[in-house]
């Protein structure tokens, strides 16, 4: 059974209608020699001959006389057989003698038994057929409920769950032939049909996340801007709206205005993010990240801030959307500029088809608070509302685009660190 699994369902089929051929022959070839036999048993066996003596006369002309004998009776002597109106001469006469053995005979049996022996050599053809009729409605039956059925029953059963919404199961077929292959695609697609749901159920939640965020944000400009306002109409009402105060009020409405136009900038920007499609290029490595290396060189110009870039990154060549991972990179680097003291070092490392790149710097490191929550789409530890960490959101989004993500930690003794990774295809 184990070798029908491994080979493909024509072959499978083949084998089978083989297997119940030979048996089907085997058992008519069967019942026609056992209806043979029983004719014969049948059929009387008589052990009697015919005596034949052949007489030629002088003047040639022959004649013949038959006697019946039994074979087992006791020896009788039967003389010289004339035939009916033949008498001898004294002419020289020529005798030959012929033994015939008598065969059964049909036409001696009995009604009865001429019944039976009837009904046998029907038998001989109708158990043919039957046998035949039997032994492909079993080799159907076997195919189907052993070959056939069990991956149907796992693919309906797939189905009944994916109608239901429920993406949560596993298809498990190990059979090699076609219909497991078939169980296998379907295996692969569920995967991927999870994996998109898994996707999108998480950028929704971020951007439930990001909603919440920055409507939470957007209550303490606003309730900035209401004390103001109210600050100024009781202060002209009661006639104690001084120039000074007037100023003062104006220009932090105009800074909470400000903060206000960068959080509905920063929405804008993340809808088109979200909507940028993957444009995969062929390039080759180590030399393009060495170049896009050198390039985000230039933002560490007139800092004190130390840059290296460690690549460890074989030759070859891959495919991968090149402006994206700039753009990744360039934001990582620029949130890192904000907190690094002396040094930010940047790796390349490619191992299975992933490329992941290493941003660390010597800087305080991220908060407990932001640990937690580093799963999150938008998150700043800058209560100033200068930096509202759309980097590592939009960072986030295009990692995702490219098949990867981000992972946030600290690096002893201080320092942060971030490690972004994206999918790549080894071009031959």
């Amino acid at each position: 059974m184990e070798k029908i699994k491994r080979q493909s369902l024509k072959r499978s089929f083949m084998k089978s209608v083989a297997l119940t051929m030979l048996i089907v022959f085997l058992c008519s070839g069967l019942a026609i020699f056992g209806c043979y036999r029983f004719q014969k048993h049948i059929l009387p066996d008589l052990n009697e001959i015919w005596l034949t003596q052949q007489t030629t006369s002088p003047d040639g002309t022959v004649t013949e006389a038959k006697k019946r004998y039994v074979l087992d009776a006791p020896p009788e002597s039967f003389g010289q057989l004339v035939a009916d109106g033949q008498e001898h001469d004294g002419a020289e006469w020529q005798t030959s003698y012929r033994i015939e053995r008598i065969e059964s005979s049909y036409s001696m049996l009995s009604p009865k038994v001429r019944t039976v022996y009837r009904a046998s050599q029907i038998c001989m053809v109708l158990l043919s057929f039957l046998f035949a009729v039997i032994g492909i409605t079993l080799c159907a039956w076997w195919f189907y409920h052993k070959v056939l059925e069990p991956p149907i029953i796992v693919m309906m059963d797939a189905t009944a769950h994916i109608q239901d919404h429920d993406l949560n199961f596993q298809i498990t077929f190990d059979r090699q032939d076609e219909l497991g292959q078939l169980c296998t695609a379907f295996e692969k697609m569920r995967r991927t049909l999870y994996e998109n749901n898994r996707q999108m159920w998480n950028m929704l939640e971020e951007r439930r996340a990001l909603q919440a965020s920055v409507a939470h944000d957007l209550r303490n400009p606003i309730a900035i801007m209401t004390g103001y306002v109210e600050y100024l109409q009781e202060n002209s009402k009661s006639g104690t709206l001084t120039e000074e105060k007037l100023e003062k009020a104006l220009f932090n409405l105009g800074i909470t205005a400000e903060r206000m136009v960068r959080y509905t900038d920063t929405m804008r920007n993340m809808d088109t993010i979200e909507e940028t499609a993957v444009q995969p290029r062929e390039v080759e490595f180590p030399e393009f990240l060495q170049h896009m290396a050198d390039s985000l060189a230039i933002l560490f110009q007139n800092t004190e801030v130390r840059f290296s870039c460690n690549c460890q990154v074989p030759k070859c060549r891959v495919i991968l959307d090149g402006e994206l991972l700039y753009r990744i990179m360039e934001n990582l680097l620029s949130n890192a500029l904000r907190f690094a003291e002396q040094k930010i070092e940047l790796t390349f490392c490619l191992e299975h088809g992933i490329l992941t790149s290493t941003v660390t710097d010597d800087g305080p490191g991220f908060s407990d608070k932001l640990l937690k929550k580093k799963t999150a789409l938008f998150y700043s530890e800058d209560n100033s509302g200068q930096h509202l960490g759309l980097g590592l959101a939009v960072s986030r989004v295009l990692c995702q685009k490219h098949g990867g993500t981000i992972e946030l930690s600290n690096q002893p003794p201080h320092g942060a660190c971030v490690k972004a990774s994206i999918t790549v295809k080894q071009s031959t």
